[in-house]
C-alpha cells in the first residue's frame, strides 16, 4: 500500500478514535444520561470506552513516521469533518440538543465546512513545500 494512503488511513482512523474517546469524556464530565432500549447505560462502560479508544488513539498516532505541520492538518482536518457529519444529521433530523436548533446547526455546518477547506489547502500547500 501506498505510503500517503496508510499514512491518511492512520490520521482518519485515529481522529475517529479520538472523536469518540472525545465524546465519552463529555458524557462522563456532563453527566449525561444515555439510553438503550429504554434503560439506563451504566457510566463505567464510558470511563473503559474513554480508557481504551483514547489509548489506541495515541498508539496509532504515534505509529505515524513524522507529525509535521501537514500530518496536523489532516488530522484536525479529519476531526472536523467528523463533526460536521455529526451536525449535518442533526440539522436534516431537526434534533436540538445543548440549546442548539436547527438553524444553529446550520450555521456550525457552515463554519466547519469553511474549516475543512480552510484545512485542506493548509494541508496541500504544507506537502508542497516539504517536497
Amino acid at each position: 500500500m501506498n505510503t500517503n494512503k496508510k499514512e491518511n488511513i492512520t490520521i482518519a482512523t485515529s481522529a475517529l478514535l479520538f472523536a469518540v474517546a472525545f465524546m465519552h469524556l463529555l458524557r462522563l464530565g456532563f453527566n449525561i444520561d444515555l439510553y438503550i432500549g429504554g434503560e439506563s447505560l451504566a457510566m463505567w462502560p464510558s470511563y473503559l470506552a474513554m480508557i481504551a479508544l483514547g489509548y489506541l488513539a495515541i498508539l496509532n498516532f504515534k505509529s505515524l513516521e513524522q507529525k509535521n505541520r501537514v500530518v496536523w492538518s489532516k488530522f484536525v482536518m479529519a476531526l472536523f469533518i467528523i463533526d460536521a457529519v455529526v451536525v449535518f444529521y442533526s440539522f436534516l433530523s431537526n434534533i436540538s440538543y445543548w440549546g442548539i436548533s436547527q438553524k444553529g446547526f446550520g450555521y456550525i455546518l457552515i463554519f466547519d465546512i469553511i474549516m475543512i477547506i480552510l484545512f485542506y489547502f493548509r494541508a496541500k500547500k504544507a506537502s508542497k513545500t516539504q517536497i
